[in-house]
């Protein structure tokens, strides 16, 4: 429960923002979740793979299954991060723009960062 009122204060919050928002980047150490005890996830579509900054920038859909509508937002990754894609794992600069992604990640020093990318629909079909 606690997790869910910490959700949709982010949500009020980036709502009073305007949209457009950097839902993710900007709001991470709200949206991201209270703790790194408590996972959050991100649905969205990959814009961007910053590898020098290890951070992917995203077109989000979904927060906490709860929908999105023009937002954008980061994502941020490390050694620990798994992506997997029909059973097989890849590397996340593997990712490419376009690409469908379920993320499972949480707060991690004011930034989310993600444990779990799933690839739901690959961009090159």
């Amino acid at each position: 429960m606690r997790k869910a009122s910490f959700a949709l204060a982010a949500l009020l919050l980036a709502a009073a923002c305007g949209s457009g928002s950097d839902i993710l980047g900007g709001l991470g150490g709200i949206l991201g979740s209270p703790s790194v005890d408590q996972p959050s996830d991100v649905r969205g579509v990959v814009r961007t793979v910053d590898t020098n900054n290890q951070r992917i920038d995203l077109d989000v859909a979904y927060v906490n299954n709860l929908r999105q509508t023009n937002q954008t937002g980061s994502v941020y990754y490390d050694s620990n991060t798994r992506v997997e894609y029909q059973g097989s794992s890849y590397r996340v600069t593997d990712l490419e723009r376009g690409d469908e992604v379920s993320i499972t990640g949480a707060n991690n020093n004011g930034r989310y960062v993600a444990s779990v990318i799933t690839v739901t629909r690959n961009v090159r079909g």
